[in-house]
């Protein structure tokens, strides 16, 4: 199950207090603007705090693993306390769904591997709010959770420490108030990884890669968690990293020869000259994390937030316009043709926009969220477009456009968790990505999924290479690409 332990008394109740009375007078701000409400609904503040975490760090020091082994033999040695803390807040109805901890990398040889995390507030002064374990992800939903393995009580002062990987949610406060801080323990390789021949793709991202495009010219370009962006030949030789980022990269396009747009959690829209590696502009774009984006035939750009806003943009940067509809995260873009484009969004609905008159001519409203669209022209009609999207239960669906109507042609259970992407190959198959750690490939005309390879956690974008392999990649941090029929 990985590392899990509980020191009890690891604070005394005048610290829990004084930690709570400091973090209400710096103020607490919703989640909502960095995590979908599917996921996660609680108060956060995040502390940069140098000595307090040495502090912490000393006094953990007696309990936490000194080494840890990984399976092929790599030794990591405790190193430090992240300086990053992360101060939450629960009020009733407040919850934090299963999930697992990301890693926060510092190189190849120092990353995160297990979370650090203190109850403020006894459980005596709420119902609800346990920590509970799970025996793997969810299955066919965020809400539809696995059986539990273990389930832990707040206590004001609790230390629980667990390995990032562990599956667990944080249940909803139906009465009081719930206090923790978290953050994570730092642990650095003992004998530096060997310096080899890098392979295809390599040396990649620190963290989790969060999207992939591949330009006209062959080359391609992955971003993520360590807010750079990079370029690779068709052969995945790495070319160029552009650093400039302050979050997560989420997503890129291509805007001209040479010339790369991309956004961010940091909710910054920025353009790249791509021969220089040099950002040429940047503007601030939306009021919360900048989740999609993408280009039309002339030029102007359209990004989409978690701020419920879909934001146009001139090939200047400029702002033209916003189209506003969505009460929810706006995750997923897609270009039908000069003018028209269709969103997917956390308030379960599908959108088509006409951008040139900034108004919504479609809408289908389903009942989960949705986190990905993409479409096609059908090659044997005449300008039909057939279009997918995956929701956080696992499913993919199927419509046709005809005009301004979708119509329902199918869907299934595409995953056993959230699908994170869904994109069309040329040849018509549809390639899904999920939490569940899959990459599936579906053939509509076999009714069926073809081929399937797995990463080590969640995978989250797919794109068709040159010379037709997949190119897939996930918070395992890897990029990887082979035939799958």
């Amino acid at each position: 199950m990985g590392h899990c332990l509980l020191v009890h008394g690891f604070l005394d109740a005048e610290e829990c207090a004084a930690l709570i009375d400091a973090a209400e007078a710096r103020g607490f701000v919703g989640a909502g603007s960095d995590y979908p409400p599917s996921y996660r609904n609680n108060d956060r503040q995040v502390l940069d705090d140098d000595a307090l975490a040495r502090r912490l760090f000393e006094r953990l020091r007696a309990y936490a693993p000194e080494r840890l082994v990984d399976a092929d033999g790599a030794g990591w040695r405790l190193h430090a306390l992240n300086e990053r803390l992360r101060l939450c807040r629960y009020r009733p109805g407040q919850r934090f769904n299963i999930h697992q901890d990301g890693v926060h990398h510092r190189g190849a040889d120092e990353r995160t591997r297990l979370t650090f995390m203190i109850y403020l507030t006894d459980g005596d002064a709420f119902d609800g709010g346990d920590t509970v374990f799970y025996a793997q992800g969810p299955q066919g939903g965020i809400d539809d959770a696995p059986p539990v393995v273990a389930r832990v009580r707040p206590r004001a002062g609790l230390l629980i420490v667990f390995d990032h990987t562990l599956w667990h949610a944080g249940e909803a406060v139906t009465r009081g108030v719930k206090h923790i801080l978290r953050s994570d323990l730092l642990y650095r390789r003992e004998t530096p990884a060997p310096v080899a021949a890098p392979a295809a793709f390599s040396p990649g991202h620190e963290g989790y890669v969060w999207s992939l495009a591949r330009l006209r010219d062959g080359r391609i370009v992955s971003s993520g968690r360590d807010a750079a962006i990079r370029l690779w030949s068709p052969e995945g030789v790495l070319q160029a990293r552009l650093l400039g980022h302050r979050q997560s990269v989420l997503s890129v396009c291509e805007v001209g020869r040479d010339r790369l747009a991309s956004v961010s959690r940091d909710r910054c829209l920025r353009w790249w000259d791509l021969r220089s590696g040099e950002c040429v502009r940047e503007v601030v774009a939306h009021e919360a994390a900048v989740l999609s984006l993408l280009r039309f035939d002339d030029g102007r750009l359209a990004s989409g937030g978690a701020d419920a806003r879909i934001a146009l943009w001139s090939q200047d940067g400029e702002p033209v316009g916003d189209l506003h509809g969505h009460r929810g995260w706006v995750w997923s873009l897609c270009r039908l043709d000069a003018h028209r484009l269709l969103s997917a969004s956390e308030d379960g609905e599908l959108r088509l926009w006409d951008a040139q008159s900034r108004s919504c001519l479609a809408m289908w409203n389903g009942t989960t969220p949705l986190r990905s669209v993409d479409a096609r022209v059908h090659p044997a009609s005449d300008g039909l477009h057939c279009i997918a999207i995956g929701d956080i239960d696992g499913r993919v669906r199927l419509f046709e456009l005809h005009g301004d109507r979708f119509i329902a042609l199918r869907d299934w259970p595409a995953h056993d968790a959230a699908v994170r992407r869904v994109r069309w190959l040329d040849d018509g198959r549809l390639v899904s990505c999920g939490e569940d750690g899959r990459v599936r490939l579906w053939s509509l005309e076999c009714d069926g999924h073809v081929a399937e390879r797995r990463h080590a956690n969640f995978a989250t974008d797919a794109i068709e290479l040159a010379d037709g392999r997949l190119l897939s990649c996930g918070y395992d941090g890897e990029l990887r690409f082979d035939a799958m029929g």
